[in-house]
């Protein structure tokens, strides 16, 4: 029996849904860079892909070791390049939905 390979779609989809959440992880990690006691959050994009593509909705949060240099351009650095990459997965999405609506088009040719 061949293996299932997963969709474009269902990989878009889990990739655009772990950036989410590392949006989510860096922004916590901005917004408590000067609380007392916080624990700086790390995403595993990796894994966290692994994860969802075997269970949707599963999480790869960790806590970085205690003392882990926080440093404000580097979070931000982080959080610019993540919306850019989640918007380039939904510009690639699109593009998907569009080649295949052409494709399935009656009106085509």
């Amino acid at each position: 029996m061949a293996p299932i390979v997963p969709s474009v779609i269902d990989r878009i989809s889990a990739s655009m849904s772990v950036s989410g959440l590392q949006q989510q992880v860096i922004a916590s990690n901005i917004a408590n860079r000067d609380t007392q006691g916080y624990q700086r959050l790390r995403l595993q994009f990796d894994r966290a892909m692994d994860q969802a593509m075997d269970t949707p909705g599963a999480a790869s949060i960790t806590i970085d070791s205690p003392g882990a240099p926080v440093s404000i351009e580097q979070d931000l650095v982080a959080l610019s390049t993540n919306s850019m990459q989640y918007e380039a997965m939904a510009r690639v999405l699109s593009r998907y939905f569009s080649l295949i609506g052409s494709i399935t088009s009656p009106n085509r040719g």
